[in-house]
C-alpha cells in the first residue's frame, strides 16, 4: 500500500499529481464529436487507483456527460481545451439547495473528497443556452405574466425565486482542500459554481460569463461552507455574481462564516448577496477591492422571517461602482426581488414575535466606497422585532437619483457623501437610528 503524506494543500497535490492520466488511453477524443464521458470517468479512476494525479485533457473540444471527482484528483483542462456538456445519454438531474447532494445534479460534481484541483487555462462549457434555458426562460415569462401556477404544480416544495430547476455546472459537496483555478465558464445550465457543506476552497483567476437574460445563472453560490476566498474574478451572468447562504430550514446544515472575497470585478448581475437562503446563519464576510459594473446590487443582505438567522459581520472596503441600481442594500423582507422598490422600503412593518428564523443582522462595516449613477443610493430596511444593529460607514462617496432609504437600523456614519438628483438624501422610515456626519447634498 502507497501512503500520501504531506504538510499542506499544496504540497499533497503535488505528490497527487506525479501521475497524469489521459482520456485517450480509454478511446477519448476531443474532436467535438465523440461523447468522451467514460473515457474521462476512466481516466479519472485511473490516476484514483495510483493514489492521485492529474487527468489531462489536451486542446480541442471534449464532449461529455456529468463526471464525479476523486481524492487527489486534478482536472487540468489545458489552454486551447474545451470541455462542454452534453446531455444526449439523458444522465443529468435537477439540482436544489434543500436536497442532499446526488451524482449527476452537477456537470463536474465532487462529494466527499479531499485535496481536488480543477485548472489549466482551459474552457467548461456547460451548453445551457441550447439545451436548458429555453425552458426555464419560458416558465419565468409565464410566472412573471401572474401565472405562477405552471410553476409551483410542476415543482411543489421549491420557491419561485429558485427558478426552474436544472443541473449545476461545478459543484464541490463536502470537500476540504480545494481550488478551482484559471479557467473560463460559460453557458452555464443554472449556477456555475456551487461550493457547499465544504471547508478551505479556493476560487482564483476564473472569468465567468453568461448573458444578462441568461436565468439563475449565479457565479458562485457558497452555502453552510467556511474558510473560502474568492480572488482575480471576472464574473458576469444574469442573477447573483457570488450569493452566501446557509440553506432555508433552521438546523439543516451548518452556519456559512469566515469568507474572503477581493480584487475581482463584477459585471450585469445582481452583485454580491448574502442570502437569501441565511436559515442556519451568516458568519464573517470580507469584501475588498472589487468593481461593480452596471450590476442591479453593489454588495447585499437579503433575508427574510422565513428563513433568517443571525447574521454578521459583514466588511466591505475599497469599492466603486458605476451604474449600480443599490450600491449598499440590506433587508430583512426579501421576497424574491432582485433589486428595490423606492419608497415602498421607509413604510411601517406589522411586529412579529422572534423565532428562531427571524433575521438578526448586526455588524455592516463599510468603508472607502465609491458610487456613481446609482438609482438608490442606500437601503437599510430591518424589522420592529429586530432592526439592523451596528451599522458603521467610513468615506463614502455615492451619486445616486434618489437617496438613503432606512427603516429600523442604527448606526453611524463618518465622512458619508450623499448627491441625490431627486427628493431627500435620507428618507426615513420608523425607528431610524443612523446618524451619518459629514456632507449629505
Amino acid at each position: 500500500m502507497t501512503l500520501l503524506c504531506c504538510v499542506s494543500f499544496s504540497s499533497c497535490l503535488a505528490q497527487a499529481n506525479e501521475s497524469v492520466c489521459r482520456p485517450q488511453a480509454f478511446g477519448g477524443k476531443a474532436d467535438g464529436a465523440t461523447l468522451n464521458t467514460k473515457a474521462i470517468q476512466q481516466a479519472i479512476e485511473q490516476c484514483s487507483r495510483r493514489g492521485g494525479g492529474t487527468v489531462q485533457l489536451s486542446p480541442g473540444l471534449w464532449l461529455s456527460g456529468p463526471l464525479q471527482l476523486q481524492n487527489n484528483i486534478t482536472l487540468k483542462i489545458e489552454e486551447g481545451a474545451t470541455l462542454k456538456s452534453n446531455n444526449q445519454e439523458g444522465k443529468f438531474i435537477s439540482a436544489f439547495i434543500g436536497h442532499p447532494a446526488r451524482v449527476n445534479e452537477s456537470f463536474i460534481f465532487a462529494s466527499n473528497v479531499n485535496n481536488i484541483a480543477i485548472t489549466g487555462g482551459g474552457t467548461l462549457d456547460g451548453d445551457g443556452e441550447k439545451t436548458w434555458w429555453p425552458e426555464a426562460l419560458k416558465i419565468r415569462g409565464e410566472v412573471r405574466g401572474g401565472n405562477k401556477k405552471i410553476f409551483t404544480d410542476r415543482f411543489p416544495g421549491i420557491p419561485l425565486a429558485n427558478g426552474v430547476p436544472r443541473p449545476w455546472f461545478v459543484e464541490f459537496n463536502e470537500v476540504s482542500q480545494g481550488k478551482i483555478d484559471n479557467l473560463h465558464l460559460t453557458n452555464s445550465p443554472m449556477w456555475n459554481i456551487v461550493i457547499r457543506n465544504s471547508v478551505d476552497v479556493h476560487v482564483n483567476k476564473v472569468t465567468i460569463t453568461n448573458p444578462v437574460t441568461s436565468p439563475n445563472t449565479d457565479g458562485i453560490d457558497i452555502v453552510s461552507s467556511q474558510k473560502i476566498t474568492v480572488s482575480d474574478m471576472d464574473i458576469a451572468t444574469g442573477d447573483d455574481n457570488i450569493a452566501i447562504k446557509s440553506g432555508l430550514v433552521n438546523g439543516t446544515g451548518a452556519a456559512s462564516e469566515d469568507f474572503v472575497i477581493h480584487d475581482s470585478i463584477m459585471r450585469d448581475g445582481h452583485g454580491i448577496s448574502v442570502g437569501s437562503e441565511t436559515a442556519n446563519g451568516i458568519g464573517k464576510v470580507t469584501v475588498r477591492s472589487v468593481a461593480f459594473l452596471n450590476t442591479e446590487n453593489g454588495v447585499r443582505i437579503k433575508s427574510a422571517r422565513d428563513r433568517g438567522n443571525t447574521i454578521g459581520p459583514l466588511i466591505a472596503s475599497h469599492l466603486t461602482m458605476s451604474n449600480v441600481n443599490t450600491p449598499i442594500l440590506v433587508t430583512s423582507s426579501y421576497s424574491g426581488q432582485a433589486g428595490a422598490q423606492g419608497h415602498t422600503l421607509t413604510q411601517p412593518i406589522e411586529t412579529a414575535p422572534l423565532t428562531a428564523s427571524t433575521p438578526k443582522i448586526r455588524g455592516i462595516i463599510l468603508s472607502d466606497v465609491i458610487a456613481t449613477k446609482a438609482t438608490h443610493a442606500m437601503i437599510f430596511s430591518g424589522l420592529p422585532e429586530s432592526p439592523i444593529q451596528d451599522v458603521s460607514l467610513h468615506n463614502l462617496r455615492i451619486d445616486a437619483r434618489y437617496g438613503v432609504q432606512a427603516r429600523y437600523v442604527a448606526g453611524k456614519g463618518n465622512n458619508v457623501s450623499i448627491s441625490v438628483k431627486e427628493g431627500s438624501a435620507m428618507e426615513k422610515g420608523p425607528d431610524v437610528r443612523l446618524q451619518l456626519s459629514q456632507k449629505i447634498n
